[in-house]
């Protein structure tokens, strides 16, 4: 079986809401972390939408990839 790079990226997306969901508690405040494996799964989607020609769909993960940064800037992650 072989693994494509989009499922690796949205793998990781799907392991951020996982862990976000056990991890938000009584406050209801984003996780760093969930910041973080979300923009590596979604960067992930941007190489490979680049990749293999999905131009459209690459730009569009790209804006989600720049809101999440955003966000980790916000946190004062960085």
């Amino acid at each position: 079986m072989v693994i494509s790079i989009s499922v690796i990226g949205l793998s990781l997306v799907v392991v951020a809401w996982v862990l976000e969901f056990f991890l938000m508690g009584e406050e209801k405040k984003l996780n760093v972390w969930f910041v973080v494996f979300y923009s590596l799964g979604v960067a992930v989607l941007v190489y490979d939408g680049f990749a293999v020609g999905l131009n459209d769909l690459a730009a569009v993960n790209l804006v989600s990839l720049f809101v999440a940064l955003g966000i980790l800037v916000r946190m004062k992650f960085f």
